[in-house]
């Protein structure tokens, strides 16, 4: 099986976007707009029994977003979700027996859903943290990505804690705001965080013991059967961008396409060239994990800018400074220094 055929092979349901659909449908957005340049056609796009793959799926939110004008389009979709969206992975999150369950299993399967993100579980101290990592190649959707996942989340939590206390919780997201502050809180329900080393959701850990009032032990494990039969499908067509990302995380450095070929047991043309048909090159690759690397240092470290330009491979400070005004329009010292602003002015009480 081919590098790209889990990207290419339809697995998401049309069901997943039908309340997106909808909202455009409002705008007077019709499907033959979402569907342009996908191979489908509209009929395909609103019926709820078809399937695409993440490849369509991507170019459905791309003409989305374009058609909208909207860069919050993808916490309107994650709110307009139910559970049962999501197939076997909301029936299984349904039957759990806590909201910690629940969590665990979203992210678990989470890739049954989406190959565009990476989403991980986190615990420190008394926090317990969802966090969303890019690992595909679709940089033009990767916002709305972080969005809906987030928004799915707290749509989800809310859901299954409905006659407990009031979801408690912070929202942040490694982007500035696109919108004023208040159209995002005003959405999501929650306080939200800019320009933060990581795209997360932050609960108090004491929510995750919280019962869930659907618990179902036998569906539960049917369902989950279910979800995993698609992941072990998924994991033998695992794209190249996922595989060059997590080389790059467990090699801590940035290799050159030659190095990293050689890992992967292949050449840098027949790289290239997959790449090319995931519309991404290795450099594009290389750069975002440099950037997600920096913010991180940056926010996280009082490692200095010279220090952390030279463990991203910058033999030149000002290359470095360079580079990241190129990604995020400020210098790496003026990032810092509005980032550390923020959080004095709101760190959250969890």
């Amino acid at each position: 099986m081919s590098n790209i055929s889990a990207a290419s092979r339809p697995f998401i349901a049309t069901e997943y976007l039908s309340q997106l659909i909808d909202l455009l449908a409002q705008q007077g957005i019709n499907a033959a707009q979402l569907a342009h340049g996908t191979g489908l056609s509209a009929a395909t796009l609103t019926s709820p029994q078809e399937y695409i793959s993440p490849l369509q799926y991507h170019k459905v939110i791309e003409n989305a977003l374009a058609l909208s004008g909207d860069p919050l389009l993808g916490l309107e979709h994650g709110k307009r979700m139910n559970i049962s969206s999501h197939g076997f992975l909301g029936f299984a999150i349904m039957a759990s027996d806590t909201l910690g369950d629940a969590l665990s299993l979203a992210i678990r399967y989470a890739r049954t859903r989406t190959l565009l993100a990476d989403i991980r579980f986190i615990q420190e101290d008394d926090t317990a943290i969802i966090q969303i990592n890019r690992l595909a190649a679709m940089p033009t959707t990767f916002t709305f990505v972080v969005q809906n996942i987030i928004s799915t989340f707290v749509t989800i939590a809310r859901f299954l804690t409905q006659s407990h206390d009031e979801l408690t919780a912070v929202v942040k997201f490694t982007d500035s705001p696109a919108r004023p502050e208040s159209c995002y809180e005003g959405l999501i329900g929650l306080p939200v965080m800019f320009h933060q080393p990581h795209n997360q959701l932050c609960l108090p850990a004491y929510l995750l013991d919280t019962p869930v009032s659907t618990a179902n032990t036998t569906a539960r494990r049917m369902a989950e059967a279910e979800c995993e039969k698609l992941l072990a499908e998924l994991d033998r067509g695992q794209d190249l961008v996922t595989q060059i990302r997590r080389h790059l995380e467990q090699m801590k450095a940035f290799p050159t396409l030659t190095v990293m070929a050689d890992k992967l047991q292949s050449s840098p043309r027949t790289i290239n060239r997959q790449l090319a048909q995931l519309n991404t090159t290795y450099q594009k690759i290389i750069d975002e994990a440099r950037r997600e690397q920096a913010m991180q240092l940056l926010l996280e470290s009082s490692t200095s800018v010279e220090e952390i330009a030279h463990q991203l491979g910058y033999n030149d400070p000002s290359n470095f400074g360079r580079a990241f005004r190129r990604w995020l329009g400020i210098s790496p010292r003026a990032f810092r220094k509005k980032a550390r602003e923020q959080n004095e002015k709101y760190v959250p009480d969890l």
